[in-house]
């Protein structure tokens, strides 16, 4: 047998995750994290929870308050911020209408606060307070600070002491 044909029965052998990870664009996500009440203070001793398609992936305690992750092309990721004593947000980044592009990088600054009992933000534990996805215009992975900013005021109108 000539090595043309072991070249290509090794290739049919690969695991189909490996050849389908070769095809995902690679993002690259840093995130920091910060306190409301600090004057926007770095939030450091804090965990990350990271769902890729509804699973969770992993999970990350830092001691910083800054973590850097890949993404890639074709899922709908969550990224869940936590730390003990505040209130844990998260957000959605949808990837899956990425091209193959050179390089995509995303930014986030996420804030967290510490809840008072008066404070009806129960819908933090369902609704994102930022979702991102590709913005074909622009040529760049982008948040929807349309929806950001209504998730805002919804955290505001929530908090109002009544």
């Amino acid at each position: 047998m000539s090595w043309n044909k072991y070249i290509v029965v090794a290739l049919l052998l690969l695991p189909l995750e490996h050849v389908t990870a070769q095809q995902s664009k690679k993002i690259k996500f840093k995130v920091h994290l910060k306190s409301a009440e600090l004057y926007v203070k770095k939030l450091k001793n804090s965990t990350y929870f990271i769902h890729q398609d509804g699973i969770l992936i992993d999970s990350i305690f830092t001691k910083k308050n800054t973590i850097s992750l890949s993404l890639y092309s074709g899922h709908i990721y969550k990224v869940t911020f936590s730390k003990k004593g505040f209130t844990n947000k998260h957000i959605i980044v949808n990837t899956i209408d990425v091209p193959k592009v050179k390089k995509l990088k995303l930014k986030a600054d996420i804030t967290l606060f510490r809840p008072q009992k008066n404070w009806e933000i129960d819908f933090l534990e369902h609704q994102p307070v930022s979702i991102a996805s590709y913005n074909f215009v622009k040529r760049t992975l982008a948040w929807d600070f349309d929806y950001n900013r209504s998730v805002v005021e919804k955290i505001i109108l929530a908090t109002i002491k009544r």
